[in-house]
């Protein structure tokens, strides 16, 4: 029973098939789809992704690398040129390729690197190691961190089983004499490292393999068996008697056979598969350790415990003690380290699955062989191809399906391929919905391909091999060339109009803006114009109360200043009265004739009443009078 488990989780994206295998089978199921040596390969989205490396002759890579010109190697940098063994032979100019010789051609990442460090496409084509490297140490090739001597030590410690014997003499011309001695000392000190060969230890007879001479001369002698500390050796007498010797020991040789026992040591994450010779069998998780001893063991390996992370399991089959004819099943989930019993193995799933990349929606029988299931949600794409419309119009139809596994148990009692399963229940509901529709109402009712409820096929067979579909996304359509194009050239006349009429709308809507804009121009200089005119008003109107109020608050202030002034007038008149009227009193107090001392002449003319009250007299008189007539006065009384 093997117990060399897979470390495959079931993920969609972990196909075995490499991209030739998956295009051999393409061709196969196409007869007619014929390629040639360099070809284009659409992806998912319909885009050229990657090309078809040629086919070049071994002979003809090995000429390439002999004359291929430095300046065109050194296009790359020669610490990539080391470290990845590529060495560029061709650019093709037309298509703007580099050809570059790799020992591992089908490495994906590695194209991707050199195509970004180019800014080119780039193709692979396979070549030996060895003439790869003998092409850089001709062309003189040095990275910026080491030196040529000592990448060619590198490789001469790495590649040295594999040599031919024209590398070897080819080395021997270019590698220095002290480097090949070097070589040599530390490819001896790696196989005593080794010890004897396993194939070796058999029994009878203490027999080693020729790369073990120094162990050998240790081991055994002319008189004498030294056992080592440590180690453990079978001694058999003539009779056929055994006996184990465990070292540091050193015995008599004399008619005895030796052999070593063998050391199996088992460390954390592996364990012991022990063989008996009476049938039985025995694991030992790890850390553990045993030595095989041919008396009771048939056989000892050590193996692998296979490591199950968050999310996955494992279905574990075994053998019924009381009932050897029935079968027991059991689940075993993650994170765990899972070690198996004798007698039990895992159920190996062999499903449906693309290997990838731009071969992504192309999904082959049995590509996917794994034993860990990934309980965790994943998606795959899915191309519906020749798909027929009402009228007749073959499409295909791009869908990406996300779903997750809910129920083990129902999965292996229901289904051998799921993947398969949701294949063809996913086309049963696309080739159901197109039928129905001509290809313009098609097109008008894909967004229901992202409705879950169109595929009521697939949702159920999922329910009932114990998965759940969580989504399934529309990612668009393709068609024939003949329809294609009549669609694109629909597509275009219908784009043109509507760019004529987006032109035509914008120019209107143009022609709008700049009539609304002078209408708004206009009504804001009218408003400008009256608000500067109600403005003036305004300001006329309050200059014309403030003049107002400034006139009122000026003839206030000017008649307060003429009462005041009249009141001072008055006040000083009073005053000047007061004095003469006390004056005056004063001197008719003396005698004095108050109107005579009055008048003094000084009247131009002068009112007098004379008598009694009874019968007054009145008297005029004036200065001219006076001085023409003295006596008027007494001509008047």
């Amino acid at each position: 029973m093997d117990y060399r488990y897979s470390s495959r989780s079931g993920s969609l994206q972990q196909s075995d098939w490499s991209e030739d295998q998956v295009l051999d089978t393409l061709n196969e199921a196409s007869p007619g789809n014929t390629s040639t040596n360099v070809a284009d390969i659409a992806g998912p989205g319909g885009s050229v992704s990657r090309r078809i490396r040629p086919s070049f002759p071994d002979s003809e890579i090995r000429r390439r690398l002999r004359t291929v010109p430095k300046s065109l190697v050194c296009v790359l940098p020669a610490s990539v040129l080391w470290e990845h063994r590529v060495v560029p032979i061709i650019f093709d100019q037309i298509e703007d390729t580099y050809y570059i010789v790799a020992q591992d051609a089908d490495d994906i990442a590695l194209m991707d690197k050199l195509s970004f460090l180019l800014a080119k496409n780039v193709v692979l084509v396979p070549g030996h190691a060895d003439h790869i490297v003998q092409t850089l140490v001709r062309l003189n090739l040095k990275s910026a961190s080491e030196s040529a001597d000592s990448m060619l030590s590198e490789f001469t410690d790495t590649s040295v089983s594999s040599r031919s014997a024209d590398d070897d003499e080819f080395l021997s011309d270019v590698a220095p004499a002290s480097e090949r001695v070097r070589h040599s000392a530390k490819r001896s000190r790696a196989e005593f490292r080794r010890g004897p060969n396993p194939e070796s230890n058999v029994r009878g007879y203490d027999l080693y393999s020729s790369n073990s001479t120094v162990r050998k001369t240790r081991g055994r002698g002319m008189l004498y068996y030294t056992i080592d500390d440590g180690e453990r050796v079978l001694r058999t007498s003539l009779s056929g008697e055994r006996d184990l010797l465990v070292g540091p020991r050193r015995v008599w040789i004399g008619r005895n056979r030796f052999e070593a026992l063998t050391h199996h040591v088992a460390h954390p994450g592996q364990f012991l598969i022990v063989r008996f010779l009476d049938g039985s069998q025995q694991h030992l998780p790890g850390p553990a350790e045993l030595w095989e001893d041919p008396r009771i063991h048939e056989s000892i390996s050590t193996e692998d415990c296979l490591q199950l992370a968050a999310r996955e399991a494992v279905v574990v089959y075994s053998r019924k003690s009381e009932m050897p004819s029935e079968t027991d099943r059991r689940l075993v989930h993650g994170p765990a380290m899972f070690t198996p019993q004798p007698g039990e193995w895992l159920h190996s799933f062999s499903w449906h699955a693309s290997p990838g990349g731009h071969l992504g929606v192309q999904k082959i029988p049995n590509s996917l062989r794994f034993q860990k299931l990934w309980l965790m949600p994943d998606q795959m794409y899915h191309d519906v191809p020749d798909v027929r419309t009402s009228d007749n119009a073959v499409i295909v139809i791009r869908l990406m399906v996300f779903f997750e596994l809910i129920h083990i148990e129902r999965m292996l009692d229901s289904t051998r391929d799921p993947i398969g399963d949701f294949v063809n229940a996913a086309t049963a509901d696309v080739v159901e919905f197109t039928g129905r529709l001509s290809f313009e109402e098609f097109k008008q009712a894909t967004g229901r391909l992202n409705d879950p409820g169109t595929y009521r096929t697939l949702l159920s067979r999922a329910e009932q091999i114990g998965y759940r579909v969580n989504n399934v996304v529309y990612r668009g359509y393709g068609a024939a060339e003949s329809l294609q194009k009549m669609h694109d050239q629909a597509i275009e006349a219908r784009t043109r109009l509507q760019l004529d009429r987006a032109t035509e709308e914008q120019t209107q809507d143009l022609e709008n803006y700049r009539l609304q804009s002078q209408l708004s121009r206009a009504s804001m200089r009218r408003q400008e114009q009256s608000s500067e005119v109600q403005h003036a008003i305004e300001m006329d109107q309050k200059k014309r109360v403030a003049d107002l109020e400034h006139a009122e608050r000026q003839r206030e202030f000017e008649r307060r200043q003429r009462e005041a002034t009249d009141q001072q007038r008055e006040a000083a008149m009073q005053r000047v009265n007061q004095i003469q009227q006390q004056h005056l009193v004063s001197l008719k107090q003396m005698g004095v004739d108050l109107t005579a001392y009055l008048t003094q002449n000084r009247a131009d003319q002068v009112i007098e009443l004379r008598g009694q009250a009874t019968s007054p007299q009145l008297h005029l008189s004036s200065r001219s009078t006076e001085q023409s007539s003295p006596n008027a006065e007494s001509e008047a009384d």
